[in-house]
This record gives structure tokens, C-alpha cells and sequence, in this order.
């Protein structure tokens, strides 16, 4: 404790001789501040195709369409699997729209033919390769139909005209490449958004074609193309927002985070366009933290299930399988905390509402990382950081987020203490839990006090790992991880009294979480994490 109390001085100093304004208050920080785009809602019709009535071709122009058309209003939703459920309560409660159901592709586009500019087509070609993410922008930019290189032929006799073929090359390249793109449209582009999404994928991109983002991938090997990622990046107003994903989390996340960029993985989400223009009203929590009054025969620990910063998982497959579904099917009498993203509140409010709606009585959600977007703190932009986290706060009020965990891949106490005075210095935010390095436990569950706040870290990580890919996690295991948790302390004034045990949703199940619960001794007692942070606030000396 003693060593805490020396940081927390020093750091106070060190703050003071920077005049770090945000300090005071909620003062906004000076630095340019990126806003996500509206879109306006359906006016008088939806369309509505499935995606199994469609190839991977057909399916890409008609994202296409979607975005063209809801750069005026959004029009097209595109059906797959359950997502149905996610516009169903809007569409039968909004009476002024007609709900147009087809099969056909070229219906659909005949039918909305009139929001084409000059019905002009982009032609790309499909698979891995540069000119998919291309023609996007182009579609963005020019509201030109893509078009891939086999419907060619079809377009014309559709009426559509061929604006401009990506597919050409010269010498075994093609003449327009990513570089040469974003030179030409990057006075005209979305500073406040970035797609970065791999080629083999097409969703995701209705929504960059319908806010007219720039669309591009790099290789995570050519030393080239992570620069010119970073020239993008540095392009974008402060505290953009780059959607998508990368082969490289870690290189990826810590350049965006220097180029104030907040990463939000969402590769696989899919009408955006339409699902962002939906009005948000007022999404609430079932549940809310309870005061504890602790008992000092107890050990409290929190169970917070992490990566709810992913809205692709959010949106495709966390409500129907998996975790979330399990736990709701076959819910246990202990409670569990979630994270979740915020920015669903904008840019898919009806997922979000959803799933707070499908939780049980023993579901509470804190702000996934870190923020509105991923970023790594102590590696953010010290220009834009008070801003982000200034926007994190409102979009957390929003999302009705009380908590957030922050993740770091820095394990000084100095540098992370340094960017916790950003969080400590809003009112809203009562502390953290934080997420460090392998398994976000390498500081072994150490709370940090900034400005009288606990930044608590993860203790343990219920996060199987194996040297043997085909090795399966087993009961053994599970009872040893419990024998560890039930060995800790009971000590209501020490910060060894509380834990923040991360739960690893890739290589653990529910079952296999309800079964470590099962073996937990009778002096361990589960809480939410909002809670954790609020018993160690109120009991705790530092």
C-alpha cells in the first residue's frame, strides 16, 4: 500500500507540471474531435432479401446498393440466419413504411435504379485482392454500382453503364491500387470513418459505401503497406473510428492508438447502413449494481467476461449461440458482468436493446475497450486522448454503461497510471478494470488509486492455453484454477481482499464457467464488476 501512496504522488505531480486541464472537472480537450455520421431511416419502404437467395457476387452489389441508397435513406436489409429479430419490433410498429420481400437481384436494383448516379457500375474483381475494397470506396464516392467482373455482361443489359474497371492491369498489376485512390477521392472521404476489412470479405462494406469511407487492407508483412496505413490513419480527423480488422492485433491496435484512431472490430457485421439509421431512444440495463455492505469473512471476486468490444459479435452471433445464449438458456443462480460496446448505441441500437432485453436477472454489462473504441492508452495520442475519453463517457451514458475496462499491452505502473488520470478525471467514471498484457493478467490483480479511483487488474484469467492445439480444456483443469481462487484472502480493507477474474469467451464455455462456480468455497462470494470497483473505493485505504 505504501508503494501505491508514493505512485499516486508522484503522478499527481507530474500531472500538475503538464497542465493537464482535464483534471478539473469534465473540461473537454482542445483536440479535433471525429463524429459518427447520421443516416437517415427508411421513408417509405424496405426491402428485404435473403442472403441465401443470393451468390457471394450478388451479394456484394446489393451492399453496394444498400450503401448508395442510404446516402439518401436506408432502404435495403439484407436477411440472414436470426438477424431478422433486430429490425422486426421497428418495422411492425413504424406504419408509414411498406415492406417489400424479393428473391431477385435484379429486381431489387431495377427498383431502386434511380438512387445510381448516372447508373454507373465500378467493375472489380472477387477474392483476395485490392480491387474489392476499391471499388467500395468508388461506390462511396461516385455512387456507381459495384459490380464484380462476371455480372458485367448482366449489368449492361440492365441498363447500367461501366463507369470505370478496376480489374485492368498492366504488366500483372492492376493500373489503380490503393495508394493511388486514396490520393484521388481523400479530399472528398469520410475523415471521421475508416473501413479496414479483408478482400475475401464483403460485409461491413454497405455501411463504408453508404458513408462514404475509405475502403483498403494491408499486409501485415510488407513494410509498405503499414505505412501507408499509417499515412491514412494520420489523414483522419482525431479520434476517428477505423471499422474491420487486421492479421495483427497487436501492431494494428498500437498504431492506430498513436494516430488517435480507436479500433472497433467488426469484420463480419453487415447492414449497418440500415440498422445505424434506426432511432436509439432510450436502451436500459435490466439490473443495476447493488451497495455491499462486506462481510470480512469474505473474498469478493467479479467474473467479467471480455472482447464485448466486438460488434461483430455482438451483432452475428452472441445473441442466438454460444455464450450469451447458453447462459440465458441455462442460467445459474451467480452473477456474471459482460462487456459491451457503446458505439452499438449508434451504429446498431436495436442489437444492443436486444440483448439487454435477453439477459437474466443475474446479467449486468460494463463499457468493453476501452472506450467507444479499442485503443491502448498509454499508447494514445496525448493530443486526443482527454477528447476520447470524453466521448467514451457520453456514448457509455447512452449505451447505460456505468463501468469501463481498459486494456493495455504496458505493464508499468508509471505509464498506465499516467493514462488513468484521462479516465479518473471524469466524474462518471468511478475506476476501471484493467485488462494488461498475456492474458490481461500480468499485474497479478494490483489496483492502482488515481485521483482516489481504483484501476483494478485482472488477478486471474480463466483462459485455457495449451502447447497441443488438439489438447481440449478438461475438469482437472478447471478444479485446479478453482483451488487457486478459493486459496485467496479474505481481507475487506486490503485491495488482496478483491479479484477481477477475466473470463476468456474463445477457449472457455458457460459450462465450463458454471463449473468452476460450482467449486468455489463458501467465502467466496461473486459480485458484478461495477461493484467490485465500488467496494474497493468505499473500503479499501490507499
Amino acid at each position: 500500500m505504501k508503494n501505491i501512496k508514493k505512485y499516486f504522488l508522484v503522478f499527481m505531480a507530474v500531472s500538475i507540471a503538464l497542465c493537464f486541464t482535464a483534471c478539473s472537472g469534465n473540461l473537454k480537450a482542445d483536440a479535433q474531435n471525429a463524429v459518427l455520421p447520421n443516416i437517415n431511416p427508411p421513408q417509405t419502404v424496405v426491402y428485404i432479401i435473403n442472403r441465401a437467395d443470393m451468390s457471394d457476387g450478388e451479394y456484394s452489389m446489393i451492399a453496394s446498393l444498400q450503401g448508395i441508397c442510404a446516402q439518401s435513406e436506408a432502404r435495403i436489409y439484407i436477411e440472414d440466419g436470426a438477424n431478422y429479430i433486430m429490425i422486426k419490433d421497428y418495422i411492425e410498429n413504424a406504419s408509414h413504411l411498406t415492406v417489400k420481400k424479393t428473391t431477385d437481384v435484379k429486381t431489387l436494383i431495377n427498383e431502386n435504379i434511380d438512387y445510381i448516379k448516372d447508373k454507373g457500375c465500378v467493375v472489380f474483381e472477387t477474392g483476395n485482392n485490392s480491387t474489392v475494397n476499391m471499388a467500395f470506396t468508388v461506390s462511396g464516392m461516385e455512387k456507381w454500382l459495384a459490380i464484380p467482373a462476371e455480372f458485367a455482361e448482366e449489368a449492361k443489359e440492365m441498363g447500367l453503364e461501366i463507369k470505370q474497371d478496376l480489374t485492368r492491369k498492366e504488366n500483372g498489376a492492376y493500373t489503380v491500387n490503393q495508394e493511388a485512390l486514396f490520393e484521388k477521392y481523400k479530399d472528398r472521404l469520410n475523415k471521421n470513418i475508416i473501413v479496414h476489412q479483408t478482400p475475401e470479405l464483403v460485409t461491413l462494406l454497405d455501411y463504408a459505401a453508404a458513408v462514404g469511407a475509405f475502403c483498403f487492407y494491408t499486409d501485415e508483412s510488407s513494410r509498405s503497406q503499414v505505412k501507408f496505413r499509417e499515412k491514412v490513419f494520420a489523414w483522419a480527423n482525431k479520434n476517428a473510428t477505423v471499422l474491420g480488422w487486421s492479421a495483427d492485433e497487436l501492431g494494428y491496435v498500437k498504431q492506430a492508438s498513436k494516430c488517435a484512431i480507436s479500433v472497433v472490430p467488426s469484420d463480419h457485421c453487415s447492414n449497418l447502413s440500415l440498422l445505424s439509421s434506426l432511432p436509439a431512444e432510450e436502451i436500459k440495463q435490466k439490473n443495476t449494481a447493488e451497495k455491499i455492505t462486506p462481510d470480512k469473512n469474505k473474498h469478493y471476486i467479479a467474473l467479467v467476461m471480455s472482447d464485448g468490444d466486438n460488434i461483430q459479435w455482438y451483432q452475428t452471433t452472441f445473441p442466438y449461440s454460444g455464450h450469451f445464449y447458453d447462459r440465458i438458456s441455462t442460467a445459474e443462480d451467480y452473477k456474471l458482468t459482460w462487456t459491451a460496446p457503446p458505439i452499438l448505441y449508434k451504429l446498431a441500437p436495436s442489437v444492443l436493446r436486444y440483448v439487454y432485453n435477453s439477459a437474466t436477472d443475474r446479467d449486468r454489462f460494463v463499457c468493453g475497450v476501452s472506450g467507444i473504441g479499442y485503443i491502448n492508452p498509454t499508447a494514445y495520442n496525448k493530443n486526443a486522448i482527454a477528447d476520447f475519453v470524453f466521448e467514451s463517457v457520453d456514448a457509455m451514458k447512452n449505451a447505460d454503461l456505468q463501468t469501463i475496462t481498459v486494456l493495455d499491452n504496458s505493464k508499468s505502473v508509471r505509464k498506465l497510471s499516467q493514462a488513468m488520470e484521462y479516465y479518473a478525471a471524469q466524474d462518471f467514471i468511478p475506476g476501471s478494470l484493467m485488462q494488461i498484457q498475456h492474458k490481461y493478467e500480468a499485474l497479478g490483480g494490483k489496483t492502482l488509486f488515481v485521483n482516489g479511483k481504483p484501476f483494478v487488474s485482472a488477478k486471474r484469467s480463466f483462459w485455457f492455453t495449451s502447447e497441443n492445439e488438439n489438447e481440449k480444456i478438461t475438469n482437472e483443469w478447471i478444479e485446479a484454477f478453482a483451488q487457486e481462487i478459493n486459496a485467496l484472502p479474505a481481507d475487506i480493507h486490503s485491495e488482496n481482499g478483491y479479484s477481477y477474474i477475466n473470463i476468456h469467451p474463445w477457449s472457455v464455455t458457460i459450462e465450463d464457467l458454471n463449473y468452476l462456480v460450482s467449486l468455489l468455497d463458501a467465502h467466496i462470494e461473486i459480485v458484478y464488476g461495477d461493484e467490485l470497483i465500488e467496494m474497493i473505493k468505499e473500503n479499501v485505504e490507499f
